[in-house]
């Protein structure tokens, strides 16, 4: 019995297959004609003749995907990339993964959609449609394929959630209530320095300077890695007010001597560390090193239960900050904008700040009193 070779062109993929079998010619014809005529029908399937064809990969998603993170590595920060990952081998690979590239509709998409947002939100829906796209578009740049079935999908963004800030009372509530001593000084400052949990976590004393009452932002801190700030318009120095600076000073007397640790600082293009000797500020002191972002929220959400406040999450310091100093009417909105980091004031209306109503001045007095004649 010889050995039997049958070559076939696919019109998709114009490499020519040779795949060997020591079965009879006739067994080897019968399947040439039925892999031509699926080929005629639009029905053939590479993974089901030739389930271990070296061309198999390059006509499956989960190839270009493995394409997208590699080079997405490279380009974005840790935990940027994480999120990436997590959209590709969570959502996108686990549906798609084993489909070519040339068989994905729009409508096949749309179907898709409404399916994630059954356990999804729009926004996580809308980024992991984002992920998809670029994968799909590195396989129509190899293959020049004018065809996107991406380019009609829309998904649209919920409204962004108000801030929710505490008022004058609900602050004096929770800085009168009795804390432990690691967070005692930390809680004015969360509420008047306006930093991200991501800032305030790493701030260290080499970057504060309390004579002139400012603190230098120059780096971040998120899921256990130190980098520069996440553009260069946050980094920043910024002025502090009095309780924050009377909070810092109580705390040097807890830390500012405390022994300095280096560490490694990752730099805007992702690759490059830069080692830097500091001494935290917050420090927990059952492990000797600066808070942990879910340590901090546990002991927060704790003592909001403790001072009887309406619980809501941490990040909302940030938010009190801007939307009391919008309240008083004591600083114009580009002022808040620069303490917080920001362009423009369109992130301070849009996100971080709202008018208190309890804490507004009495505003048609002082009209009153300027338009009397």
């Amino acid at each position: 019995m010889g050995i039997v070779s049958q070559n076939i062109d696919s019109p998709t993929n114009p490499v020519r297959f040779r795949d060997f079998t020591p079965e009879n010619q006739d067994r080897a014809e019968k399947l040439a004609s039925l892999i031509k005529l699926e080929i005629q029908l639009g029905q053939f399937s590479l993974a089901k003749h030739f389930p271990n064809s070296k061309h198999l990969k390059k006509n499956q998603v989960s190839y270009y995907a493995q394409q997208y993170l590699s080079q997405t590595i490279k380009e974005v920060a840790p935990s940027t990339y994480d999120s990436y990952k997590g959209h590709v081998y969570n959502h996108i690979i686990p549906k798609w993964g084993q489909i070519n590239p040339k068989d994905i509709n729009t409508n096949m998409l749309r179907k898709w959609i409404e399916h994630l947002k059954e356990n999804l939100n729009n926004k996580t829906v809308r980024e992991i449609i984002t992920r998809f796209s670029q994968i799909h578009a590195i396989w129509r740049d190899e293959r020049q394929m004018p065809y996107n079935p991406f380019e009609n999908i829309v998904i649209h963004q919920v409204d962004t959630p108000e801030p929710d800030p505490f008022s004058k009372v609900e602050i004096a509530m929770i800085l009168n209530t009795e804390t432990d001593l690691d967070i005692q000084n930390l809680l004015p400052c969360l509420f008047w320095t306006g930093l991200s949990m991501s800032e305030q976590i790493p701030i260290a004393w080499e970057d504060i300077d309390l004579e002139k009452g400012t603190i230098q932002i120059s780096r971040s801190y998120v899921r256990g890695i130190y980098r520069v700030t996440k553009n260069r318009r946050r980094k920043r120095k910024i002025k502090l007010l009095e309780p924050a600076i009377t909070a810092l000073k109580k705390q040097y007397q807890i830390t500012g001597n405390a022994r300095a640790k280096t560490i490694e600082v990752l730099q805007r293009d992702n690759k490059t560390k830069r080692a830097e000797k500091v001494r935290f500020v917050w420090i927990n002191h059952e492990r000797s090193n600066h808070f942990e972002y879910h340590e901090l929220r546990y002991r927060w959400n704790k003592h909001l239960k403790k001072a009887k406040v309406r619980k809501r999450g941490i990040n909302q310091g940030r938010h009190t900050f801007a939307s009391q100093l919008l309240t008083s009417g004591q600083v114009p909105p580009e002022w808040i904008a620069e303490q917080l980091g920001h362009s423009d004031t369109s992130m301070i209306y849009k996100h971080y700040g709202k008018l208190i109503a309890e804490d507004l001045p009495d505003y048609i007095t002082k009209l009153n009193n300027y338009i009397t004649m």
